[in-house]
């Protein structure tokens, strides 16, 4: 089959970018079950607007406080500003919202600072999706083949050029298209409680990671605080966020209420599992009793009788809730036009990802980002509309789709926990940083700050540019931001750079935005360890390129500032060196007055051995040639060699090479290593890294009011 553009799911996102495709082109949209089996239809809370333009910082602060300041500031605020555009779109479909004296009405979900949700009773999602599909529908130049599964990509080195299919009978066919977007939807298929629909498992994921398409953020896996308990097996039910915006409230076992209600999903789902292993219980319960009976028959008529099947009236009694897997904030990477890293191929919906929720998603973004970002895609390329030449056929091998489902799915779930353990990775350099940046701030406000007491007495929203005044490595970004936050969690700091990264003198590197007061207390501090740590990574960076092809690894060592250790070392690795030990549990190094306690080298290696596990290595400090050859003989597996010559050096590895890795140490500073290049140890550890790097100049200017 030969089309124009062919769109792989048909809820929201993928029906609403071919509605906002070009009429004069011919567009397949293809979904795995029947069109009305997405999760689209099931959404009840609402959609996001912003109210007005007094409401774009409020609306903005609480998506980013929600998704723990990870969302992708440019794409929020592209959400959030093309929201009331997005709106009047749907209007023109037909879809209808609640409304209260002729105007619409808003209500409010957990996490939002103000109403300003528009909803249809609880199925705003069918409301929105059906009369899409209607439209689609009705378009001449729409194709829709429901029970159609996509099963691959049909791609080149340079682009895609369509997918492949599989019908109903089990046949399979391509369609080659000149361009190709992805709305699978999430991930919910693959956990045994789930919100959503079982055929969702991620495909789109899965052809990606088949071709070499980076993933994003695939860990950032949202679980929803309330879906109907229940024995049977089958899609969990969901008691949407509104009901707790409108007043209800969760209660333990007894009867008492136990958290606040309207924190962000995350927060509230935590609060329910500990609240259940402290019970001893499988749910906790939800009492809509604050709500009039009238608004649950009116707003919540869909979960009203649903509850009355399962033998719950919630106009009288609570109901038992659990947490289930509802929704996916990670995805196909796309940047803001939702262009994947394959040209031609486009992603939209819960199977994308660019940023908006970060890690966690405000409650009623999910249908506003997916229309946002779906008609971006359709926008861009109708925009840059090329096709592609005639080529042949695309080859199908059956075979090689058998039990794809399965293999997918075990794919996706292999991805996940990778991206999850190397998170974990990633993260630990911050594991004891508050105690300390915490330490830090107490240094510099001791009571108050009474120079931005006089002058700034009260709260004004205000930005500050953070500037690069002189050329090298950044790191530490985390850091900096840590601090802000620390003074106030929805301080939001925007970057440009990340760790790692050169800058240029006269650079920006990011922007702080926040409590005015606060960014003026935080500022010293946060450029303290924003500049001692990237100066350590340019200083690192510079001796790693002068070992460049030797062969030899660049380690620092313990003498760095103290409680400043965490800092330094991650310093260290962003650029380019290696950490040696972190602290005296980390490794054996038995040095001069280790060895002199001992009375030998051969004592102290025998000792070493008897006290620490077998896997545990044994590194001796040497300095001269019968040491390393006693050491050597007594089964040290690490030799330093320390403050010896250069020619003692070059023995040493002959003698060590096959029995030892060798470490060179002493005095070891940029002006001086290149005598050891050649030398041929193993590492070359410096001390310098640490205590001897000159910090990178950075500041703070242009503070304005917003």
């Amino acid at each position: 089959m030969k089309t124009d553009i062919v769109i792989v799911g048909c809820g929201v996102s993928g029906l609403f970018a071919a509605l906002n495709l070009p009429n004069d082109k011919k567009i397949t949209v293809i979904t795995k079950s029947r069109a009305e089996e997405c999760d689209s239809f099931l959404a009840q809370g609402g959609i996001c607007v912003k109210r007005d333009e007094n409401d774009f910082w409020p609306f903005y602060y609480d998506t980013q406080k929600a998704g723990h300041l990870r969302c992708d500031p440019l794409s929020v605020k592209i959400m959030i500003e093309r929201s009331r555009e997005i709106i009047n779109d749907l209007i023109s479909f037909g879809a209808e919202f609640e409304k209260r004296d002729g105007e619409l009405a808003y209500t409010r979900e957990g996490a939002h600072s103000k109403p300003r949700i528009l909803y249809s009773a609880d199925k705003t999602g069918e409301a929105i999706t059906s009369k899409l599909l209607s439209a689609v529908k009705s378009r001449d130049n729409i194709t829709l083949l429901e029970h159609t599964a996509a099963v691959d990509l049909i791609t080149d080195e340079d682009s895609c050029k369509g997918v492949i299919c599989k019908d109903k009978n089990g046949e399979f066919f391509g369609i080659s298209a000149d361009y190709t977007i992805l709305a699978t939807g999430g991930i919910g298929g693959l956990f045994k409680h789930s919100t959503n629909y079982p055929h969702l498992t991620g495909d789109g994921l899965a052809f990606c990671l088949g071709h070499g398409v980076r993933l994003k953020n695939i860990d950032y896996i949202q679980i929803h605080p309330t879906t109907l308990y229940t024995k049977n097996k089958g899609r969990s039910f969901l008691i949407s966020e509104s009901v707790r915006g409108e007043g209800a409230i969760l209660l333990d076992k007894n009867g008492n209420r136990f958290t606040d209600e309207l924190q962000p999903r995350d927060v509230v789902t935590k609060e329910i599992y500990r609240q259940m292993k402290k019970d001893g219980t499988d749910h906790v319960f939800l009492s809509l009793a604050p709500i009039p009976k009238e608004e649950i028959l009116s707003h919540f008529p869909t979960i009203y009788k649903r509850c009355l099947e399962e033998g719950y009236d919630i106009t009288k009694e609570p109901i038992p809730v659990v947490p289930a897997q509802h929704y996916f904030m990670g995805g196909i990477a796309v940047d803001q036009k939702s262009r994947t890293e394959k040209a031609r191929l486009y992603a939209v919906g819960e199977t994308a990802c660019n940023g908006v929720h970060g890690k966690n998603r405000l409650a009623s973004n999910s249908l506003l980002e997916s229309l946002v970002f779906a008609k971006a895609a359709a926008e861009d390329i109708a925009f840059g509309y090329s096709a592609l030449p005639d080529g042949n056929e695309p080859e199908i091998y059956p075979e090689k789709y058998e039990n794809s489902d399965e293999k997918y799915k075990e794919l996706v779930l292999k991805a996940i926990e990778k991206e999850k353990k190397t998170d974990m990775n990633n993260i630990s350099m911050t594991v004891n940083a508050d105690e300390l940046i915490l330490l830090a701030l107490k240094e510099d406000i001791t009571s108050e700050d009474i120079t931005t007491a006089s002058v700034m007495p009260e709260y004004k929203l205000g930005e500050v540019s953070l500037i690069c005044k002189q050329d090298g490595i950044i790191a530490g970004l985390k850091v900096f931001e840590r601090v802000f936050t620390l003074l106030d969690p929805q301080t939001l700091c925007e970057f440009t750079k990340k760790d790692g990264d050169e800058v240029k003198c006269g650079e920006l590197i990011g922007r702080v935005t926040g409590d005015i007061r606060v960014l003026l207390s935080g500022e010293r501090t946060a450029l303290n360890y924003l500049q001692r740590m990237s100066g350590i990574a340019t200083y690192t960076k510079s001796i790693v390129k002068l070992l460049e092809g030797s062969g030899t690894r660049l380690l620092d060592t313990r003498k760095t500032t103290p409680n400043m250790r965490v800092f330094e070392k991650y310093s260290v690795k962003v650029g380019g060196g290696c950490n040696h030990r972190y602290n005296l549990s980390d490794g054996i190094l038995l040095k001069d007055n280790h060895i002199g306690a001992a009375g030998s080298v051969k004592r102290a290696v025998e000792m070493a051995k008897e006290y620490a596990p077998f896997v545990r290595k044994i590194e001796v400090e040497v300095e001269n040639l019968d040491m390393l050859k006693e050491a050597l003989e007594a089964g040290a597996d690490i030799i330093m060699l320390d403050n010896m010559s250069v020619e003692d050096m070059k023995e040493a590895v002959k003698l060590a090479k096959g029995k030892a890795e060798t470490e060179c140490s002493g005095n070891v500073t940029k002006e001086n290593i290149a005598r050891l290049t050649e030398i041929g140890v193993d590492y070359i550890s410096s001390g310098a890294l640490t205590h001897s790097a000159p910090i990178l100049d950075l500041s703070l200017k242009n503070l304005h009011a917003i």
